[in-house]
């Protein structure tokens, strides 16, 4: 099968495992996702993570103990496991830096992380379906996914 385009109406519709969208502020998408999961989307963009005292650090470089602790990027991607709030498994928020093959990249990489689930691309403003299937197609042979224009 090739590329499928939804509506507005049918955006929300059952159909694929794994949504993926851009940040908020990016996609009016983003923003009403983020209703239904009650606000896990703006609530985690303003969370700020401990920095580990310096004292810690120092005792794990002397007793040559391995770090537990991974800092994550700004620019990681975020999954919420939502089969309770929407009709899929999960949302992942991929920061969109205006640069479409990088997004891809991003996705793909989630993509088959998770073993490669059926697929929805919420598609940042300004973006077409012409321009993602090409990127997409640069990285991924595979084609049979949807896509939801801004």
């Amino acid at each position: 099968m090739a590329l499928n385009v939804l509506s507005q109406a049918g955006a929300l519709n059952p159909g694929s495992d794994l949504w993926v969208v851009p940040q908020l502020g990016k996609s009016q998408w983003t923003g009403k996702l983020d209703w239904y999961l009650n606000f896990q989307l703006c609530k985690s963009s303003r969370h700020h993570s401990a920095n580990v005292p310096v004292f810690l650090n120092e005792v794990i470089k002397e007793t040559e103990m391995q770090k537990f602790y991974r800092p994550v990027a700004n620019s990681a991607p975020m999954m919420i496991a939502t089969e309770t709030l929407l009709p899929n498994r999960w949302v992942v928020v991929v920061p969109w830096d205006d640069n479409l093959g990088t997004w891809c990249e991003s996705i793909s990489q989630v993509w088959s992380g998770l073993q490669q689930p059926t697929l929805r691309v919420f598609l940042p403003p300004g973006q077409s379906t012409g321009n993602f299937q090409q990127a997409w197609g640069k990285l991924q042979s595979f084609q049979d996914f949807t896509v939801v224009l801004d």
